[in-house]
């Protein structure tokens, strides 16, 4: 089993790197990839540690697009490679703008000062949306996350700032001159119909998309075919990854997602041999 995509306490997640690795062993997770949210400052951690897991440099970007939401994971990465650190320090430096933004208005949704210290909770990395959710739980403002965003933090809510993305040509340029691949992340939140599907990666490929998550928290089991068979169609690489988030998402497992995800080792080596092109 090999899971290439989750997040530490450098993004959104609930679990350092060394907690993750050390969590990987126990779940009998092989490979792992830590892809926290425009970061690799976790990365550090991530390969300082001993372990018997085999590990991946990764991040996710977030790409310009209306239809949906748009993730591309970088994997493979040399992640001290200039150019992309340039970058993500453009992005984390625009988050912490729109945190301050956030935090403001929860500020005045409260009546009292609130700083980011506050919203905070152990992070190590720039805070995301999910830490302003859980805050204003803290504060009994909302009973649970999926509340918090549907009515303060989702687009168009009273909380949501929006942030600074990335073309996707500029993502992928970025992400293969720090030797990685592309992978497109969790291929259902585009909100794209299946006869819209094909085209739109058809032209992706074209333009650099290396592989898609076929095996995925948010694609049922039963979907999992179609998305296979677009990517053998297409001439992509097919990946899988849980999207674990520790805490912050309760019903997705490391490794197994909320449902049976099990992506077999050789997915890993057939990913890794892109890396050769």
């Amino acid at each position: 089993m090999i899971d290439l995509h989750c997040h530490s306490t450098y993004s959104d997640g609930t679990f350092s790197p060394s907690k993750l690795l050390e969590y990987a062993e126990k779940r009998g997770v092989e490979v792992l990839a830590l892809t926290d949210h425009d970061t690799v400052d976790g990365l550090h951690d991530f390969f300082s540690h001993e372990t018997s897991v085999e590990r991946v440099a990764g991040t996710e970007l977030s790409i310009d697009y209306d239809s949906g939401t748009f993730h591309l994971v970088g994997l493979f990465l040399d992640y001290k490679e200039k150019r992309l650190n340039e970058t993500l320090d453009f992005l984390k430096n625009a988050r912490r703008t729109r945190n301050e933004k956030i935090v403001a208005a929860v500020s005045g949704l409260l009546g009292r000062k609130v700083t980011l210290e506050d919203v905070s909770d152990g992070n190590e990395g720039e805070l995301g949306r999910p830490h302003i959710a859980k805050y204003l739980i803290k504060c009994k403002v909302v009973s649970t996350m999926q509340e918090a965003f549907d009515k303060y933090l989702a687009k168009g809510q009273p909380l949501y700032v929006d942030k600074a993305r990335l073309g996707f040509d500029e993502a992928a340029e970025i992400i293969y001159g720090a030797g990685g691949i592309a992978v497109l992340a969790h291929p259902a939140s585009l909100r794209l119909s299946d006869e819209e599907l094909v085209p739109f990666l058809g032209d992706l490929k074209e333009r650099g998309l290396d592989a898609i998550e076929v095996f995925c928290s948010e694609i049922k089991p039963d979907r999992w075919p179609f998305y296979h068979g677009i990517a053998e169609k297409l001439g992509l690489g097919v990946s899988g990854g849980s999207d674990f988030h520790g805490d912050n998402k309760l019903k997705i497992a490391l490794g197994t997602g909320p449902d049976t995800l099990n992506t077999p080792y050789s997915v890993y080596q057939a990913l890794k041999e892109l890396t050769q092109r």
